[in-house]
């Protein structure tokens, strides 16, 4: 076994699924440790060996502190892009979408997160579905963007302003993070068969009400 650049897979857990329980996490380690750790290996162990053990001890430390785990997890590699206008249409509108906030709801502060359903829900559900996204509260963080790592600091005022100067930076990225979740929900609700169809019900409805009254007055001449 070679280091890996993902300590999920590091004590043999799926590299996709962010949210194992710490049952899984400590099961998956015990696991692993019985493979890898030096004295079980039935020789020597090389200095590869040790930088993997090594390794493995790392991914269980993090992965099972809640403040570690959630900053290793922001760091991931994250696919954020959108379906593009030419390439959505009624009959696959769902299923780009559905893929595409499942993939974003991984950083939801608040769960379950509501699925974007189908052609039959109820059009209050559909509502509801972008009211949870028009108020999504992430838990991303941006930590890797650092570019000050206070652990560094020859003292504690140096240590307050890299902290200020990253604070800074952790803004700038999660304002950019809102502006792209923004954009997500309200094309995906532009484009949604169900809206459209709701609004033009509501049009007819409009016009149905305003022909009425307009033959009620003629009718009263």
């Amino acid at each position: 076994m070679k280091k890996m650049d993902n300590l999920y897979a590091a004590i043999g857990l799926d590299a996709e699924d962010l949210e194992p329980s710490n049952f899984d996490i400590t099961k998956a380690y015990k696991d692993t440790a019985i493979l890898f750790h030096p004295d079980k290996l039935g020789r020597p162990p090389t200095e590869e060996d040790r930088e993997v053990w090594l390794y493995i001890q790392e991914a269980y430390d993090t992965l099972t502190d809640p403040v570690r785990k959630r900053r290793y997890d922001s760091t991931l590699p994250f696919d954020d892009s959108m379906p593009a206008a030419d390439v959505v249409n009624d009959d696959n509108f769902f299923k780009l979408y559905d893929a595409c906030f499942e993939n974003n709801a991984r950083f939801s502060e608040i769960k379950p997160v509501p699925t974007i359903g189908d052609i039959n829900t109820p059009i209050d559900e559909v509502y509801k579905f972008y009211k949870f996204w028009d108020d999504f509260k992430t838990w991303r963080e941006f930590t890797q963007f650092d570019e000050h790592d206070p652990t560094k600091a020859n003292d504690r005022y140096e240590k307050r302003w890299m902290e200020s100067q990253n604070a800074k930076e952790h803004k700038k990225y999660a304002k950019e993070e809102r502006k792209r979740l923004m954009k997500l929900y309200s094309e995906a609700y532009e484009r949604d068969p169900r809206i459209k169809a709701e609004i033009a019900r509501e049009n007819a409805e409009k016009e149905a009400a305003k022909n009425q009254k307009k033959l009620a007055k003629q009718q009263r001449w």
